[in-house]
C-alpha cells in the first residue's frame, strides 16, 4: 500500500513535466539538410567569442534543444546526444538553441564538412561554444550524433532502490522527421529473473496521461514505428556479447512464423534499438519491445494467455492442490489479462494442456489434432530447432489458447531469445549464467512435449515440417538472407556508435564485435537441420 501510495503521488509530481511537454509537437518548416561548410559563418564567430570571454559559465543544469526539443545529456561528461539517420550522407537542418534561449549555442567545428557515417560510427564529440550575452561569460559543451533512437526518462525515484517508480519519458528519432519525438507520463517497475542481478536493469514502462483532476489513464502510443500501446519493455541487453541474438530471432520470427495467412494477428513481438538516459544519466544500449499481452493477440473474452516464466514440473494435480496464487512459483506459469492470479476457471485450458500431455498415445494424438494449430506449432519447433533455443523450452513461451467455433486452438509464441545460435544456460553467476556451446550446432534439442508430437506424427506434422524447411531454405532460411538480416542487426548496433558507448557504460558487461562463433555455429546448425530434415522427410 505504501508503494502505491508513493507510485501515486510520483504520478502526480510528474504530470507537470507531462503538461510541459507537447505529445506530439508541431515541428517547424526546416530544410532537409544542411549543405557542407553552411556553418562557416558561426563556426568563425564562435571561435572569436571563445578566445576572447572568460569561460566562467556555469553549465552544470545547461538545457540544450535541436529544433526546440530539448536533447538528452549525460551530466557527468556533459555532453548532449541527437539522434541522426546514418544512412543519409547529408546532415540534417536544424538550429540548436539554449531551451529559453537566452543562451547562444554555436558550434565551434563546422560539423557538416566531416564524413557524417563516420563520425557517427566512431562516436565523435564536436565541440560547441554556449555564450552569455548579458554576463559576457562562455563555456564548452559536447555534442555526440548517435545513429539509434533515444530515450530519456526523469524521475524523482533512485533507480539503484526502487523498482517501482514514475516521471516522465521523451521517445527520439532521428532528428530529421517532421514529429521526431513522443513525450509522456508513465508509471514503470523493474523487470525480468535472472536479469535482475545484473547491475544494468531492465524495465516495463506503462504509459499514461493524468487528467486535471488527477485521475491516471491509459496513454496508447506507436513508439519508434511500432504498434499502439500504453506498455513497452525495455530490455537491457546485458549478458549477449554481440547484442544482436534477440534483435535477429525477433526479425526472422516474423518472417516465417508470427503472421499466419489465415490470421492476421501478430504471434511475436517487434523490437527497435534506444539509448537510455535516467536523471542526465548515460546508462547504455537498450531493445524496447512490443509487449505480448491480450490486445496483441486480440485475446477475447473467455479467451486466454498464460506464460511460461519458470521450469517447473507440470502435473494436473497440482491445479487442485495449491490454490491461484501459488501456481507461478509451483507451476512455473503466469497468466494474463486477468485480474491478480486469475480463477480456477480461468485456468482450465492451460489445465486441459497439461491434462493431454499425461495422456497415452491414442488419446493424446486425438486431443492433440483438435488443440493444436499444427502451422502455428510446426513453424516454432523449426524456429527453435534452428537457433537452438535452449531457454525457451521450460520457460520463455507464451500459450494463447484462441477460441474457434467449437473450440480451442493452442498458439505457441517464443520470447527472450538471447540463448540462442550457441549461447546456453549455465548456473554460474560469474559468467552471467550465459556459456557458449559450439557442440551444441549438431545436436538435437530435446522438447519432450513437441517430440511426442512427431513421433505420433499428429496433423502429418512430419510432412508439414519437411516441406516448409525446404520451402524456407529457398528464401527466408537462406544462408544469405540470415546473414542479411545479422548485417543489418550488427549495422545498428556498431555503425551507430551505440556498441562502444555501451561497453564504455558497463565494462562488465560482455562485449565483442566478433561475429565469429554466431556465423560458425549457424553455418553447422543449417548442415545439421537439413540433414535431419532429409530424414524426417522420408520416415
Amino acid at each position: 500500500m505504501v508503494k502505491k501510495l508513493a507510485l501515486f503521488c510520483n504520478v502526480l509530481l510528474f504530470a507537470g513535466i507531462f503538461f510541459f511537454f507537447a505529445v506530439y509537437r508541431k515541428q517547424p518548416d526546416t530544410p532537409s539538410s544542411l549543405a557542407s561548410g553552411s556553418l562557416s559563418v558561426q563556426v568563425q564567430e564562435a571561435n572569436i567569442l571563445y578566445q576572447s570571454l572568460p569561460k566562467t559559465l556555469e553549465t552544470k543544469e545547461l538545457r540544450v534543444c535541436f529544433r526546440e526539443e530539448e536533447l538528452a545529456c549525460d551530466r557527468s561528461t556533459n555532453t548532449f546526444y541527437l539522434p541522426v539517420n546514418m544512412d543519409e550522407p547529408t546532415w540534417e537542418a536544424g538550429t540548436f538553441t539554449e531551451i529559453n534561449k537566452e543562451l547562444e549555442v554555436l558550434p565551434l567545428e563546422d560539423y557538416t564538412t566531416f564524413d557524417k557515417k563516420k563520425t557517427v560510427a566512431e562516436g565523435s564529440r564536436v565541440l560547441f561554444l554556449v555564450w552569455d550575452k548579458k554576463e559576457d561569460s562562455c563555456a564548452t559543451i559536447d555534442v555526440v550524433f548517435t545513429g539509434l533512437s533515444i530515450t530519456r526518462i526523469e524521475t524523482d525515484a533512485n533507480l539503484e532502490i526502487d523498482t517501482v517508480f514514475a516521471g516522465s519519458v521523451v521517445f527520439y528519432q532521428d532528428c530529421g522527421q517532421r514529429n521526431w519525438t513522443l513525450t509522456s507520463a508513465f508509471q514503470a517497475k523493474e523487470r525480468g529473473q535472472t536479469t535482475r542481478e545484473f547491475p544494468k536493469k531492465g524495465y516495463r514502462l506503462n504509459l499514461i496521461s493524468i487528467t486535471p483532476t488527477g485521475v491516471v489513464r491509459e496513454n496508447k502510443k506507436s513508439v519508434l514505428g511500432m504498434r499502439s500501446s500504453d506498455s513497452w519493455i525495455f530490455y537491457a541487453i546485458y549478458s549477449d556479447e554481440s547484442k544482436v541474438r534477440d534483435k535477429l530471432n525477433i526479425e526472422l520470427w516474423n518472417e516465417f512464423g508470427a503472421s499466419p495467412q489465415e490470421n492476421q494477428i501478430h504471434f511475436g513481438t517487434h523490437m527497435e534499438y534506444t539509448e537510455l538516459f535516467v536523471n542526465g544519466e548515460y546508462r547504455g544500449l537498450y531493445g524496447i519491445l512490443e509487449p505480448i499481452d491480450s490486445a496483441q493477440l486480440s485475446i477475447f473474452e473467455h479467451e486466454y494467455l498464460y506464460k511460461r516464466t519458470y521450469g517447473r514440473e507440470l502435473r494436473s494435480e497440482l491445479f487442485d492442490e495449491v490454490p491461484t496464487e501459488e501456481y507461478l512459483g509451483v507451476l512455473g506459469m503466469d497468466i494474463k489479462g486477468r485480474e491478480e492470479y486469475g480463477s480456477k476457471a480461468d485456468w482450465e485450458c492451460f489445465r486441459r494442456f497439461v491434462e493431454l500431455c499425461e495422456k497415452d498415445d491414442e488419446d493424446f494424438t486425438e486431443e492433440a489434432e483438435i488443440l493444436l494449430d499444427i502451422d502455428n506449432f510446426t513453424d516454432i519447433w523449426l524456429y527453435l530447432q534452428m537457433i537452438y533455443g535452449e531457454d525457451n523450452i521450460y520457460k520463455n513461451m507464451f500459450f494463447a489458447f484462441k477460441k474457434e467455433t467449437r473450440d480451442y486452438r493452442l498458439y505457441l509464441i517464443p520470447w527472450d531469445v538471447d540463448l540462442s545460435w550457441g549461447n546456453i544456460y549455465v548456473d554460474d553467476g560469474e559468467k552471467l549464467y550465459t556459456t557458449y556451446a559450439p557442440k551444441r550446432a549438431s545436436e538435437y534439442l530435446e522438447w519432450p512435449f513437441a517430440d511426442r508430437v512427431l513421433s505420433l506424427d499428429v496433423g502429418g506434422v512430419k510432412s508439414l515440417a519437411a516441406k516448409k524447411w525446404q520451402s524456407l531454405r529457398e528464401g527466408t532460411l537462406s544462408e544469405e538472407h540470415i546473414e542479411e538480416v545479422l548485417l543489418e542487426c550488427i549495422h545498428l548496433v556498431q555503425d551507430s556508435g551505440a556498441f562502444a558507448r555501451d561497453a564504455d557504460r558497463w565494462p562488465l558487461s560482455p562485449h565483442s564485435s566478433d561475429m565469429k562463433n554466431i556465423r560458425l555455429f549457424m553455418k553447422e546448425r543449417m548442415v545439421f537441420m537439413d540433414a535431419y530434415m532429409d530424414k524426417i522427410e522420408v520416415e
